[in-house]
């Protein structure tokens, strides 16, 4: 008995600190969300010794009277709601009122705040308690000094990172709600240095160009799409401009600055094969929804929310930002090439041709003997927009000569189904057996020829697959595979899947399988490499949903089919690849993200040869 007592009102101060205040940034973080709140247009934020010895917030806002000043410190006192209803509608970034409070119990903390001009309050809390009062003269807004945080919690003190690095967290934080609020002056300064300055201008491309420069503020595209429930709208890069890490795009909800993970990864399927592996866009999305959507009481720190109706948000902003890079050319100009190779594993000295098809993450080896080889299946009669014009044997038809007469001509290149998404140049030459060069009226064009082969492939071999009436045909020869007893486990659960791609296989005794019937998608000189990347896609499982495993066996097979670099067209050969190349969804990119063209302003190459001064 008695066993179970009331926890001190400073220990559960401190307790509830911990979840609340972690660093320097979570203190920033808190007392420029009340600013906001209290509708200032012009905020300040100071760092002494990286914050550790004082972080000062200022800002302009509507102020607090003496009664106010002295609850704000209380546990759970708040100007933002009143009952319980409203959290089920909050619209502002503050609400829990844990945070001054938390900040209190961590600091010595002193709040000078006036609801007018040339008249406040000054008040200094010491071990959360009032020990000093005062009248000051101050112009209207609030000003909170936070100095020693974690004076009274060493291990917290010891956790914090280096100066430079806390210095980084309140930048990155800073950079990012200055993107939710343009028409709001931020300044940053730390250790007498200033760090970051918006001007609140209401221009939030004025306010990327303060964070990432120039050159990246004109290579963003601005997107904006609503549905029956949410709107979004912001700014996306071109696929010119990317970075290593996710830690670039930038989620705010109706003004608050959130992690989501669903709605990164439709941000980046919106991309789709546009980028490469391991590189991601810097993206600014606005959504805004009625507060009700939106629970944002999950998490004390507020950084994580929960939508009704999620599932309709990820498919909006996929769409909001595939539309917006479909309806922009994407041809990658030279000079802007450096943003590409930064940490580019494509532009390394390697087989460019074959680094393509490595995956990294098969974690089952594929070490089956095949015992019947077939070099050629029955005959298939492939339609004209089937035909490979860089596979053996196979001729390209008049129709499409016809075609490729236009290009000649310099007339623009014509598609039936799509507009042209390439501009108007001519075939001048092939350089190195790699690339085609193309020359447009102020314009110099470099092609690659086997990242152009691969996306034809890709986006001819996804539509197949993803038919649900593939046509399959009974194979004259079977061809028989021997797995390892865990591979073979793995393809007996799979035996469904390849049917729905055409591909009929049974087991032919202990880990042997035969197959019978291939789909009619598959090249007739191309069946065995197929069949080999079909099942080693299968066996690897690495995706699990249905469009992710046919995504990924289409950039596989795409690059097996694909012509390769050091190989020599013709003249024919080559104009009908950017005809098919202008045909396509993507022309500006393999499925793997590597630029397939790249531009040559006429007035750049003038200056190399000092034409231009």
């Amino acid at each position: 008995m008695g066993r179970i007592l009331k926890l001190d009102t400073k220990v559960a101060n401190l307790i509830a600190a911990g979840e609340v205040i972690e660093r320097v940034a979570s203190v920033v973080k808190e007392l420029v969300e009340n600013s906001i709140d209290a509708l200032a247009t012009n905020i300040k934020v100071e760092l002494v010794e990286s914050g550790l010895k004082e972080i000062i917030v200022s800002d302009n806002g509507i102020g607090m009277d003496v009664i106010d000043a002295k609850c704000c410190v209380l546990p759970h006192y708040t100007s933002k709601i009143k009952n319980s209803d409203d959290l089920f509608n909050i619209n502002t970034l503050g609400f829990r009122g844990e945070a001054l409070p938390s900040i209190c119990a961590v600091s010595n903390l002193t709040i000078k705040t006036s609801t007018v001009d040339g008249k406040g309050i000054s008040l200094r809390f010491k071990d959360e308690k009032l020990v000093a009062e005062g009248t000051i003269s101050l112009p209207k807004g609030t000003t909170i000094s936070v100095k020693d945080l974690f004076y009274n919690t060493p291990a917290r003190l010891a956790q914090l990172s280096n100066a430079n690095n806390e210095v980084s967290f309140v930048s990155d934080y800073l950079t990012k709600i200055a993107f939710a609020y343009p028409d709001i002056a931020f300044l940053f300064i730390a250790n007498g240095k200033t760090i970051f300055q918006t001007y609140g201008n209401d221009d939030q491309l004025e306010v990327i160009s303060s964070v990432y420069g120039f050159d990246v503020a004109r290579n963003m595209l601005a997107f904006a799409k609503e549905s029956n429930y949410f709107s979004v709208e912001g700014y996306t890069s071109k696929i010119s401009v990317t970075r290593s890490s996710k830690q670039h795009i930038t989620i705010l909800v109706n003004g608050r600055l959130i992690r989501n993970y669903n709605i990164t990864n439709a941000i980046i399927k919106g991309y789709g094969t546009r980028l490469m592996v391991g590189k991601y866009p810097i993206t600014i999305i606005q959504i805004t929804c009625d507060a009700g959507l939106v629970d944002v009481n999950v998490h004390p720190a507020k950084a994580e929310v929960r939508f009704s109706m999620e599932e309709e948000l990820d498919e909006l902003v996929k769409d909001a930002i595939s539309e917006i890079l479909d309806n922009n050319s994407l041809i990658v100009e030279q000079k802007e090439i450096n943003d590409l190779a930064d940490s580019d594993p494509f532009l390394e000295e390697i087989d460019i041709d074959e680094q393509d098809n490595d995956d990294e993450d098969s974690d089952i080896s594929f070490d089956f003997d095949k015992e019947i080889v077939v070099s050629e299946a029955p005959s298939i009669i492939f339609s004209e927009e089937d035909a490979d014009p860089f596979e053996e044997n196979i001729e390209p038809s008049a129709p499409v000569y016809e075609e490729l007469k236009l290009f000649s001509d310099g007339i623009a290149l014509s598609s039936e189904d799509n507009d042209n998404k390439l501009p108007l140049m001519n075939y001048v030459g092939q350089l190195f057996e790699t690339y085609i060069l193309a020359q447009g009226e102020e314009n110099f064009y470099l092609i690659d020829q086997h990242a152009a082969a691969e996306r034809i492939n890709y986006e001819q071999i996804y539509d197949k697959l993803s038919n649900d009436k593939i046509l399959s045909y009974e194979l004259l020869v079977p061809i028989s595979y021997t797995f390892t007893p865990s591979e073979a486990l793995m393809i007996e659960a799979k035996i469904e899947e390849l049917k729905e791609l055409g591909i009929e296989i049974e087991n032919f005794g202990g880990t042997t399988y035969v197959v019978r019937s291939i789909g009619t998608w598959i090249p007739k000189s191309k069946i065995n490499d197929y069949l080999e990347e079909i099942f080693n896609s299968l066996i690897r499982g690495t995706k699990t949903k249905k469009e992710e495993f046919l995504d990924s066996l289409a950039k596989s097979l795409a690059c097996k089919a694909a012509i390769k670099g050091n190989e020599y067209h013709s003249e024919e050969e080559a104009r009908m690849l950017l005809n098919l190349l202008n045909k396509t969804k993507n022309p500006y990119t393999c499925p793997h993200g590597r630029p397939v063209i790249v531009k040559f302003t006429k007035y750049e190459i003038e200056k190399w040869f000092k034409r231009i001064v």
